[in-house]
């Protein structure tokens, strides 16, 4: 028997139209892409009117909630408070609700102890009267 002389085949050696440019503009793939497109259209629609209702729903409950509070309010007798809590109404050098920590020095530090000795409070005085919003 005869020795084949012919070298083996390998992966290399398997010949495709992988890179054939003619294969990317067939009509049946440019279809295939129409229809992807027209899909991913649809669905993004459905996702807008989805998000859409939801802020709609958002949005009423935030009325409601705004109208339950003002109700609660009025049980309640308390319509506004000022929109700035005055220095002096503050008891030991407490910081107002909401103010924010110097970042110079640390609570501790006597310098900041000498900073606040050394400018008077200053009060507040507001004109028109701020309804509370949480």
């Amino acid at each position: 028997m005869p020795k084949f002389t012919q070298p083996s085949r390998t992966v290399r050696d398997i010949k495709t139209l992988a890179g054939k440019a003619d294969d990317l503009l067939t009509p049946h793939k440019m279809y295939m892409r129409l229809f992807a497109l027209e899909t991913e259209r649809h669905r993004r629609q459905q996702e807008r009117l989805s998000a859409m209702l939801r802020v709609t729903n958002i949005d009423a409950r935030c009325a409601e909630i705004d109208r339950e509070k003002e109700q609660l309010l009025g049980l309640l007798g308390v319509e506004s408070i000022p929109a700035q809590i005055p220095a002096a109404a503050l008891a030991d050098g407490a910081q107002a609700p909401g103010a924010r920590p110097s970042r110079g020095s640390p609570p501790g530090d006597p310098r900041r102890a000498r900073a606040a000795a050394q400018t008077p409070p200053t009060e507040t005085v507001n004109a028109e009267p701020v309804k509370i919003r949480y």
